[in-house]
């Protein structure tokens, strides 16, 4: 029942100069707090609070001041309760608020558009609103339906009050993001200005990389000396993306949206199972295979035989990150890519302990 007083306060804010608190104002309540719930609640939380105050006898907040006395007003919100019974099942959001303390999300997010707008237009265009006078100034984080998590701070521009719409989720190509904000809200399009490959240059920190050892070079050319007969499968760039991970709500998942796990997973090192080899670019993207072939499929796999931000072995329990190693030796990576490895997963949410990092390399 905490958040009884707020969304008490909100409907009768609402409705405080309604002469009679009929049917229709009832299903406009109802309809809005499904449709547009407060804050950062979702409707199970809005129907829950208002169910068990009025279960309760809570206090009716008295900030608004209103016409109608006590009874009636709980008898209208016992209506509006009730309402929202009647309209089951709900329909599912295409994006909520999420708390203001989900600013840790977005501390490597990606400027990806600016949207020439105030803050009060855009919050009467996607129906939520920001959180104002932060130490991060003035923002709106948001996780819509497909589970990208976005956000718009302002201010950003040295030139203007423009907003900036930044992607927290890191997918490669930021277009998919912009399209489905524009597509469930009332933002207009022609304000919202894509930032180009160039811009994001300006915006990204790249991490450091380290090459492939001298040794394996050449090693993906069919008759090269390096596996006696065999070659190392390069991927290319559209191939690589069905080993991307990606951290939603701090747990890992593969690029067919389901929960990583390496339970199944079986490395050179690991014969026995539980791990899986892994790669990160110097955008701080996390490649994974559950499967590591001599002298067919290594960690140069990944980015080609290119240079790594990281590498090693990875251990997963249905997408809780158990263990990170630098066990590569096509790169043998010094302990601060390993630290990058873990600064990228950890800004992006997941929770990873210093403990849990296996060390191979001295340096």
């Amino acid at each position: 029942m905490s958040n009884w007083q707020g969304i008490v306060n909100s409907i009768l804010y609402s409705v405080q100069f309604e002469s009679e608190l009929n049917d229709g104002v009832v299903n406009r309540i109802a309809y809005a707090l499904l449709t547009e719930p407060l804050s950062s609640l979702t409707p199970d939380d809005e129907y829950q609070s208002l169910s068990d105050g009025l279960a309760a006898d809570t206090p009716l907040p008295n900030a608004v001041p209103m016409r109608q006395e006590s009874t009636e007003l709980r008898e209208f919100l016992s209506r509006v309760v009730a309402r929202m019974d009647n309209m089951r099942p709900w329909p599912e959001l295409p994006y909520h608020r999420l708390p203001e303390d989900s600013i840790s999300d977005f501390k490597n997010a990606i400027p990806i558009a600016r949207i020439s707008s105030s803050v009060n237009d855009i919050e009467t265009s996607i129906s939520r609103g920001f959180y104002w006078g932060t130490e991060f100034g003035t923002f709106i984080p948001l996780k819509m339906s497909s589970g990208r998590v976005i956000g718009m701070f302002t201010p950003f521009w040295d030139d203007s009050d423009d907003i900036v719409l930044v992607d927290a989720t890191r997918e490669p190509d930021p277009s998919g993001a912009i399209d489905e904000l524009l597509s469930v809200t009332r933002l207009d399009s022609s304000k919202v200005t894509r930032l180009t490959a160039g811009d994001l240059e300006r915006f990204t920190e790249e991490y450091a990389t380290t090459p492939i050892q001298p040794s394996f070079r050449g090693e993906h050319i069919p008759g090269n000396p390096v596996w006696d007969g065999k070659h190392v499968k390069y991927l290319t760039e559209a191939d690589r993306e069905q080993f991307r991970l990606a951290v939603h709500d701090g747990l890992l998942y593969d690029s067919n949206g389901n929960l990583f796990d390496t339970a199944s997973a079986r490395t050179l090192w690991t014969p026995n199972g539980g791990r899986a080899i892994f790669a990160m670019d110097k955008d701080g993207y996390l490649y994974a295979a559950p499967f590591h072939i001599l002298g067919e499929f290594h960690h140069s796999s990944f980015l080609a035989g290119e240079p790594v931000a990281g590498a090693g072995e990875i251990a997963v329990a249905q997408g809780r990150v158990l263990m990170i190693s630098d066990h590569s030796t096509h790169y043998q990576p010094a302990r601060k890519f390993t630290r990058q490895v873990l600064d990228s997963l950890r800004r992006q949410g997941a929770e990873i302990s210093d403990h849990q990092v296996e060390y191979h390399s001295s340096v």
